[in-house]
């Protein structure tokens, strides 16, 4: 019998996109037991919170945009999977700061706006095998 090769690099996208969901989804229900149980842990940081994660949704929307212009335009495999990589990393950050927010503040919000910005990186960013 012959040994399987190594897997695509397809392949491999699709387990680091299904990591970062992963991570982030089992964060943020811990976090939403959390705050249920215990309730917020610092309700008096919301308004420093919510301009923390205006920004990184600002900066994340438009390092998104910028590397998916880099991405459709790339023709090296290489370069497009380091493409893919950073784009779905800046869209996990918004969701992983959503939730940190949701655990300080208690409000549930910024960490659904995250994970939406990293569906919107994974949409805006695919995987070209």
């Amino acid at each position: 019998m012959t040994e399987p090769g190594p897997p695509a690099a397809g392949t491999k996208l699709r387990i680091i996109r299904m990591a970062f969901l992963a991570g982030v989804v089992t964060f943020g229900a811990m976090v939403m037991f959390l705050v249920g149980r215990d309730g917020p842990r610092a309700p008096e940081r919301a308004a420093t919170m919510q301009v923390m994660n205006i920004i990184f949704l600002v900066a994340a929307a438009a390092g998104i945009v910028w590397m998916q212009r880099k991405h459709a335009t790339e023709q090296d495999p290489s370069q497009r999977t380091t493409w893919n990589i950073c784009a779905w990393a800046f869209g996990e950050v918004t969701a992983l700061t959503g939730a940190v927010h949701y655990l300080l503040v208690g409000s549930p919000i910024p960490y659904l706006v995250g994970l939406g910005m990293m569906l919107a990186a994974f949409a805006l960013v695919p995987i070209r095998d």
